[in-house]
């Protein structure tokens, strides 16, 4: 299916799911059609596979779901970034204070569905 399908067919299962929790319509279609974009790079595809909607699904709703915790100040029950490290009388300190742990978990969520995808990724040849 093409690309916008997909989003369209994406959208409506994730509304379908949320129920009375309808999230806002701007972000949900942002992070659906990054993750749809993403997939068919990474696949090296022009068409979305059917069967990688539900995928879609569950990846989007997890990211809206880590995004609520995140803006419900529970990012720290999460497993976001690394904020220090300490060994003997060495340590580092990171600037995580303008990272969003959603946004890492989310890219960590798509590291996960990588075996999935390899499935429809096509070769390239660089000649």
């Amino acid at each position: 299916m093409e690309r916008q399908e997909a989003v369209k067919r994406v959208s409506e299962k994730v509304l379908l799911l949320t129920g009375e929790q309808k999230p806002n319509s701007d972000t949900l279609a942002f992070y659906i059609e990054k993750l749809v974009t993403d997939i068919l790079d990474y696949c090296h595809r022009d068409d979305f596979p059917d069967a990688l909607v539900y995928t879609v699904v569950e990846l989007v709703q997890k990211r809206l779901a880590d995004a609520a915790s995140a803006a419900a100040g529970m990012a720290g029950d999460t497993h976001g970034p690394l904020q220090s490290v300490k060994m003997d009388d060495t340590e580092f300190h990171f600037a995580v204070s303008s990272v969003d742990p959603a946004a890492c978990l989310s890219e960590l969520s798509f590291d996960a569905i990588k075996p999935k995808l390899k499935l429809y990724r096509k070769a390239v040849s660089w000649a």
